[in-house]
């Protein structure tokens, strides 16, 4: 009864609260309205903060009551275990007790999306990651993962209704979208990084942690994976090049061409077999096969020819977006995309792994051939017709975050800390279970278990570069012993943009970056896959941008780089 009498009371100090900064909104400018939004939500994060410190409290006193009763009925008895898996790589040193303060485990949701939702063995994965965090931080989780192209709708309904997501990776949902929203957490507010998770920014190193943040604010961690990428890439099933005759150096992971033969592949490809897809775009493709720095995570105002000039630039006006949209159009004349390309939603390594695709978009990097051969159940050639690149967004391109909506957020860090520094629950996170969905083989590297291949592995998602630190993962089969040691030389060999290191805060034109997204949505598919006339398609879709807001996003990142540039000079 105290509790409800507890809850009502704040329920109707909130309604008097919000009331008024409702009515205040109303009456103001547009100008001052943002001001007025952030601190209502500075005023609601008090609040929650409070009331997780009351809920602490109580559960506290709760415990003390009933240890002193039973130590009182019972008499004194003790002893501990350490039964949690351990490795020689584990490095970690927060909390090695499965005591959190009050003795209980806490459970979390962890969230991030696969290429095909949830694996089959998503329960068996999870049941063993808890076998180690349960006695070794007092730390459960609950996986919770969708198909990638649902996961960007999936998470923002969750995330603006409040639900629990405690540990949330931004992959295939903006950063940028999660901060303009409010959706993530500052994870250094009460010291949260610095005291549940230590061991982090040894692993990854303060640089790119630093790299993370937004208007000083850090509220992702990277991940440690190729920064880098190998732009203007393909992957093309080998069987398919073998059937035209194509001789690739199958030594070279990766084959270097110009985009004219990959043309020339493509043609001979559906000359053959005319009834396969030739190629299918994907979202993502535009800006793999470009030069685009894409700042601030969007395509809103870029910088051109690998970010060497820091002049932004409409891009939807350059002479690169009318020249690659021209090339998917041809494609789609010529019949090598399937006419459903812009709404079906399966994905393209499902689609080459049935039999009717015969190549796609992929990045490039160490690993890639071997990667996608697993994720396709094919043996796949990899094409680069561009440099390796970082961009100004690519070591906070996919981070972790912990959202606001986080019921236990010291829980959620205590977690991630274990996935940055212990090889368990990296290789459980990559490959699965040793013994059930892989096995090391005798020349050291992983492989599918006995029975086990691509098609019937309850674990093989082909995300590890996902994850907090594939580093610390087993190689797999096929790919030098030595993969991480060249992954890190490959990041350190590639172009760097020159605004690497800047960081866009879209405060200020939040309305129009989503209104501009919107239009971007509607026309997107129609007109990167090739589906309408680029000359007038292009022309139409930016004119509605530019009405929608796109010239105050493209001023706006200007100005920021530019002061930018000043403070770094």
């Amino acid at each position: 009864m105290r509790k409800e009498t507890a809850e009502k009371c704040k329920f109707i100090a909130g309604l008097f609260f919000f009331g008024g900064k409702k009515a205040d909104i109303i009456r103001s400018s547009n100008e001052s309205r943002p001001k007025l939004r952030n601190e209502i939500k500075q005023q609601d994060k008090k609040i929650k903060s409070e009331d997780e410190r009351m809920k602490k409290k109580v559960a506290a006193i709760f415990m003390a009551s009933i240890m002193a009763c039973s130590m009182a009925a019972c008499g004194s008895s003790g002893g501990s275990s350490d039964s949690g898996k351990t490795d020689s790589k584990d490095k970690s040193t927060a909390s090695s007790t499965a005591e959190n303060g009050s003795g209980e485990v806490e459970k979390i949701i962890v969230s991030f999306p696969t290429w095909t939702g949830a694996p089959a063995d998503t329960e068996k994965v999870q049941e063993a990651i808890n076998d180690i965090t349960r006695d070794k931080i007092g730390v459960e989780i609950e996986l919770s993962i969708t198909d990638y192209g649902s996961f960007n709708q999936n998470t923002t309904l969750a995330l603006s209704a409040n639900e629990e997501v405690d540990v949330l990776v931004c992959v295939g949902f903006p950063y940028q979208t999660g901060i303009q929203q409010g959706y993530l957490s500052d994870l250094e507010e009460n010291d949260l990084l610095a005291t549940y998770g230590p061991d982090i920014a040894e692993a990854v190193g303060q640089d790119n942690i630093d790299a993370c943040r937004v208007n000083g604010v850090l509220y992702g961690l990277p991940s440690n994976r190729d920064i880098a990428q190998g732009r203007g890439c393909a992957a093309i099933a080998t069987e398919y090049l073998d059937g035209i005759g194509y001789e690739a150096n199958t030594d070279d992971e990766i084959v270097k061409i110009s985009l004219d033969e990959l043309n020339d592949i493509y043609a001979q490809l559906h000359e053959k077999y005319p009834d396969k897809e030739v190629y299918r775009p994907t979202t993502g493709s535009m800006s793999q096969f470009s030069n685009v720095d894409s700042l601030g995570g969007n395509v809103f105002g870029v910088l051109l020819d690998y970010g060497q000039n820091l002049d932004v630039v409409n891009l939807f006006e350059s002479d690169f977006y009318k020249d690659y949209c021209a090339r998917l159009y041809d494609y789609n004349q010529k019949g090598y995309i399937s006419a459903d390309a812009s709404t079906d939603t399966t994905a393209v390594g499902e689609l080459v792994k049935a039999g009717t695709l015969m190549s796609y978009t992929t990045g490039g990097k160490p690993g890639i051939k071997a990667q996608e051969t697993t994720l396709t159940g094919r043996d796949m050639t990899i094409f680069q017709t561009l440099d390796d690149y970082i961009s100004s967004t690519s070591v906070a391109s996919m981070p972790w975050t912990i959202p606001i909506s986080a019921q236990h957020k010291e829980a959620a860090m205590k977690f991630l800390n274990e996935c940055y520094t212990n090889a368990d629950i990296a290789n459980l996170l990559a490959w699965g279970i040793e013994g059930t969905h892989y096995k090391i083989g005798d020349d050291g590297l992983a492989t599918y278990a006995d029975g086990v291949d691509a098609s019937n592995s309850g674990w093989n998602h082909s995300m590890g570069w996902m994850m907090p630190n594939q580093f610390l993962t087993h190689v797999w089969e096929g790919n030098d012993p030595d993969l991480w040691t060249e992954m890190k030389e490959f990041n350190t060999n590639a172009k760097v943009s020159k605004a690497s290191g800047f960081s866009f805060d879209s405060t200020n034109v939040a309305n129009e970056l989503t209104a501009v997204q919107n239009v971007y949505n509607e026309y997107q598919t129609s007109v990167e896959y090739g589906f309408v006339d680029p000359e007038t398609g292009i022309a139409e879709m930016n004119d509605k941008m530019m009405t929608a807001g796109l010239q105050k996003i493209i001023d706006e990142k200007k100005a920021q780089l530019a002061a930018w540039q000043e403070a770094n000079k």
